[in-house]
């Protein structure tokens, strides 16, 4: 059943005044309204205005006044569920871009739908012991399933051992229990669904956008967790913060310079992450049994970085228990010890070729576009920008005629694996279909556009056009949008 409220478009009193865009936001399973959900009126490419901003209202409605002539799209984003756009297929999809004309007083008004907004995707399930009953208040971890995998969200089992994670895109993972001990003396180890302790014997688990993919019912498994002891030396004996991390998490094991302990350690990689005033300190150990490990809390330097003195770079620490927020390097910035990934964003007059550590041979592979490094007390970063950039461009039309605001998108082909992706863009062409991507490194991309295919559908990338560049090319590709 459709909604009453209407999103309508109608001119002004005067076009001084440009028009006004109003309407409202309901939830796409009980219809009800969004309130407090951020609304973005965003021109297209060739529409000479700012995008416009605002929260929608306790009725979830919302009203952009002063609108000038052009092509917009209306964007709505709130927590917990997917970024909606006027005129979706379906939730999940690219939206259809609409005019703002410059028409008389009196003209017809233009009458559009309401937006929909869908959740995002959750996984349900439960922690169970050897005879199958749940485990109250255990730890659950969510990884990608796509290599690197990374720990991406995080959950506890309720009083009857079962959980919820959501807040999820769309796609695969995998899940896994974290360790810990039982009343009786057991220790239980890193589990994955459903059976096992290895990644290798994880079974994955796909989602689709609003769905919610129960019994994933984790069976857990027995074994020993060690004793990580050592010691922390720091200047002066000056206060410090020791952090345990694992690829379940992380948790404090000290707050001063000394010896720590730490009890009841999975078997598996770990890291010591030492931080005091001036001080840092970071080491990798291997456990495998009960340990000893000593880590220096030594003066950390802002990064000496050469080559894209122009252009920010961009930083996040990446720990075993996943990325961190990235924020841009400033003069001065120091950062610790320990793995960290830097970028720069490509430009219409440069792209990254690379990034790395003083005196290594070559810079490691990107991961979307991040270069990964290990970086000590006074790292020394050499930023490698080509100032011949590939560029892509073309019109986006279907049957003949242009297609206004087409969906354009863009993905490098990882070498080592032609499924998978090591990049992706998403831009909009103009009012008269005309896209182009600027700052592209030499490879092979796959360029598709479609109103109404998942760029992750197998179908629509085996319609794709398939396009190699090399370092400064400048090529047109014409572009048939994908239908139905």
């Amino acid at each position: 059943m459709k909604l009453p409220l209407t999103l309508l478009l109608f001119s002004g009193v005067c076009a001084a005044y440009g028009a006004t865009v109003q309407g409202g936001l309901f939830d796409e399973e009980t219809q009800n309204p969004l309130a407090r959900t951020h609304v973005t009126l965003a021109p297209l490419p060739g529409t000479a205005v700012a995008p416009a901003f605002q929260l929608s209202n306790d009725n979830g409605q919302f009203l952009f006044a002063n609108v000038h002539p052009g092509w917009y799209l209306i964007r709505a984003s709130r927590i917990g569920y997917a970024t909606a756009e006027y005129g979706q297929y379906r939730p999940g999809l690219p939206g259809t871009p609409f005019e703002v004309t410059d028409s008389a007083v009196g003209s017809a008004a233009v009458e559009l739908r309401q937006i929909v907004m869908r959740r995002q995707a959750a996984i349900t399930g439960s922690v169970v012991d050897d005879n199958a009953i749940g485990i109250p208040g255990w730890a659950i971890s969510v990884y990608t399933a796509r290599k690197p995998v990374r720990r991406i969200a995080q959950g506890l089992t309720d009083d009857r051992g079962n959980f919820r994670v959501g807040e999820l895109e769309p796609g695969t993972y995998i899940v896994r229990s974290g360790a810990g001990g039982l009343e009786g003396g057991s220790t239980l180890v890193p589990s994955y669904y459903k059976y096992g302790t290895a990644v290798e014997e994880a079974e994955t688990v796909h989602v689709r956008l609003g769905e919610t993919q129960g019994f994933v019912v984790i069976h857990t498994v027995e074994g020993r967790l060690f004793e990580l002891t050592g010691e922390v030396t720091a200047p002066d004996k000056k206060p410090v913060r020791v952090t345990l991390i694992t690829d379940t998490g992380r948790r404090m094991i000290g707050n001063s310079a000394g010896p720590f302990t730490a009890t009841g350690v999975p078997p598996g990689m770990a890291e010591l992450l030492v931080e005091g005033t001036g001080c840092a300190g970071y080491q990798t150990v291997m456990v495998d049994r009960n340990m000893f490990a000593r880590v220096d809390c030594l003066p950390f330097a802002a990064p000496l970085i050469s080559g894209a003195l122009s252009y920010p770079v961009m930083a996040r620490r990446l720990d075993l228990d996943g990325p961190g927020a990235e924020s841009a390097v400033s003069a001065g910035q120091s950062f610790g010890p320990g793995h960290w990934e830097f970028t720069v964003r490509p430009g219409a007059s440069h792209y990254l070729a690379g990034i790395q550590n003083e005196g290594d041979s070559a810079p490691p592979l990107p991961v979307d576009g991040w270069f990964g490094l290990d970086v000590g007390n006074a790292p020394h970063l050499q930023v490698t920008l080509s100032a011949k950039p590939a560029s892509l461009s073309g019109v986006a039309s279907s049957l003949g005629k242009t297609v206004i605001g087409a969906p354009v998108f863009l993905e490098l082909v990882n070498p080592d694996a032609p499924e998978l992706a090591t990049q992706s863009w998403l831009v909009r062409a103009d009012p008269q279909g005309n896209f182009v991507f600027e700052g592209l490194a030499p490879g092979v991309y796959r360029l598709m556009s479609s109103f109404y295919f998942d760029y992750e559908d197998p179908i629509a990338r085996d319609k794709a056009v398939t396009v190699t560049l090399r370092e400064g090319d400048a090529i047109t590709q014409p572009l048939e949008m994908i239908l139905q």
